[in-house]
């Protein structure tokens, strides 16, 4: 059984320290596959097929083993896992001495197989799991539907119900190199369970990590719970920061999410929208942890100014030239920004900027002739709000005033 073998000795490291007692642990064949020892890794241990025949533990005093190569003195005792004999331990020293420790020992052994097992088990499923949410998420791009189909007749996942993904980012997952002050002791099983917990509650859910810093859930979701969904993701996000923080991680965690469809495109098709929805809420709020919802009006906005083709950025980047060059354009690109977002009132934006009322005419009437526009017309305000959104420059310089 080769993951026995590549566990063998990892056990032993365990065990005997917890229990402060020598040992070894041989395989079916009886070759020596964890040790204290290292020396004696690799090596035959000629009692191993009397332990295994006679199925229970023996004894090996000083006197037994003295014709006997390779063998020190102490009790053998079979290995089982799921009802087969897979191996013997062996406790080292003095039978006397060691005996008590034979089921103890054995019991812990035995329990530690079946967790790695276990934990093998996940990560082998977790796997091809995350590869087909990979095929799913890249649909258009692959054009696999026959691959998903046999995935989802063996999962007993059905894509005519409707799924929105869920996207989970928490940055520090996966510490930049170098980075020896917040080493990561979280493990994949863990974080499954508390996903599982916080998302899943129907035999449709699907979850899986898709790179080592995000998670994404593929949520089935009924039109009637869709408006439960951000307070459920704001719960979710103060038991992950949490969870973070208790294994000294940097507790930085956003939640984003899209619409929910049908269909492998569906799926997509709500990746999209979800990871656009993060990009442009972290760009919005500037929050480290927060959630964002794809049907936010101010994430829409936000989504669709980067969304602008390049070719049409550059245009709108032309048509601010006159303003970029203006000595005060900062400020009056601030103001008429806050002025837009204030409904277009000016004593709402007055109050807004700390400044008279008289001076925010002004610097509307400034920027009105300077780019010889109309500063009452809807149409004329909404192209504008658009071009300074997307401006690098007039953002950057916004962030120094």
């Amino acid at each position: 059984m080769k993951f026995f073998e590549q566990i063998a000795q990892s056990i032993v490291d365990q065990a005997s320290s917890v229990l402060d007692v020598s040992i070894s642990i041989t395989n079916a064949e009886g070759v020596i596959i964890g040790c204290n020892d290292l020396e004696r890794i690799g090596s035959y241990h000629a009692v191993t097929e009397e332990v295994i025949k006679a199925g229970r533990s023996v004894v090996f005093t000083r006197d037994k083993i003295k014709n006997k190569n390779n063998v020190l003195p102490g009790v053998a005792t079979p290995v089982r896992f799921q009802q087969q004999l897979i191996g013997v331990l062996g406790i080292i020293g003095e039978p006397e001495q060691v005996e008590r420790y034979v089921k103890f020992v054995q019991s812990y052994v035995e329990m530690m197989l079946r967790e790695s097992f276990r934990a093998e088990s996940f990560y082998i499923q977790m796997k091809t799991t995350e590869l087909f949410i990979q095929h799913l998420i890249h649909f258009k791009e692959w054009d696999n539907e026959e691959t998903l189909e046999n995935y989802c007749e063996m999962s007993g996942f059905h894509f005519r119900y409707p799924r929105l993904c869920i996207l989970i980012d928490m940055p520090h997952l996966q510490p930049s190199k170098g980075d020896k002050q917040h080493p990561v002791h979280l493990s994949q099983y863990d974080l499954f369970l508390m996903l599982s917990d916080l998302f899943e509650d129907h035999p449709q859910d699907i979850i899986s990590p898709i790179n080592p810093k995000q998670w994404i859930v593929l949520k089935y979701v009924k039109s009637e719970d869709f408006s439960k969904l951000r307070v459920r993701c704001e719960g979710a996000l103060k038991r992950l920061k949490q969870l973070l923080k208790n294994h000294s991680i940097p507790n930085e965690v956003c939640i984003s999410y899209g619409n929910s469809y049908t269909g492998f495109s569906g799926v997509g098709r709500s990746y999209r929208q979800a990871e656009r929805t993060l990009e442009a809420g972290r760009k919005q709020k500037g929050a480290s942890s927060s959630v964002f919802a794809f049907n936010d009006w101010d994430i829409l906005l936000n989504t669709f100014i980067q969304e602008v083709s390049t070719s049409f950025s550059e245009d709108l980047d032309d048509y601010l030239a006159q303003l970029l060059s203006h000595s005060n354009a900062p400020v009056l690109a601030k103001t008429f920004l806050v002025y837009c977002e204030q409904g277009m009132n000016v004593s709402q934006a007055a109050r807004e900027l700390y400044v008279h009322r008289n001076t925010l005419l002004y610097r509307l009437n400034q920027l009105s002739q300077i780019l010889n526009m109309d500063i009452q017309s809807f149409e004329q305000c909404t192209l504008l709000y658009l071009a300074l959104k997307q401006n690098k420059e007039i953002r950057s310089s916004m962030q120094v005033i």
